[in-house]
């Protein structure tokens, strides 16, 4: 299981400055590694770790050992969307996840259009709300009709 970094650094804006980390902090940048970095930073959307290796071919022992990793170093987050396996994104996305809690499905909010509550949040309740690794849910139009 991967934790979220307490203080990521700031994420990397293309590729080629994720794979420059990995070397910095010691990894090797395997084949494996280098594919599934791709993926992540082709990818208009989040990804379970079983959609990574599918799309990759890559072993799910693989997958994981390298989402891990890369969830340390602040390249990659995971969210926890649904009832469902948790999903990767690249770190650094202007968008917060929105998830419908009957269906399952998920869409991308601007993180602009979030900020008077989490301002407001923040000065009644003195904690900054993560809207990231835990979105926001409620039940779309079709699930409450």
């Amino acid at each position: 299981m991967t934790t979220s970094a307490v203080s990521p650094p700031v994420p990397p804006t293309d590729l080629a400055q994720a794979l420059v980390r990995i070397r910095e902090h010691g990894g090797r940048v395997t084949r494996a590694k280098r594919t599934i970095a791709e993926l992540l930073f082709q990818s208009d959307g989040p990804l379970t770790a079983e959609d990574v290796a599918e799309q990759t071919d890559e072993e799910q022992s693989v997958v994981y050992r390298a989402l891990g990793q890369f969830e340390e170093l602040g390249i990659v987050e995971h969210v926890h969307a649904g009832h469902g396996p948790a999903v990767y994104r690249r770190r650094g996305l202007s968008t917060v996840p929105v998830t419908c809690t009957g269906c399952g499905v998920t869409v991308e909010l601007a993180v602009g259009d979030t900020t008077d509550f989490t301002r407001r949040v923040a000065e009644q309740t003195g904690i900054a709300v993560d809207l990231v690794h835990f979105p926001l849910t409620g039940r779309c139009e079709d699930c409450r009709s």
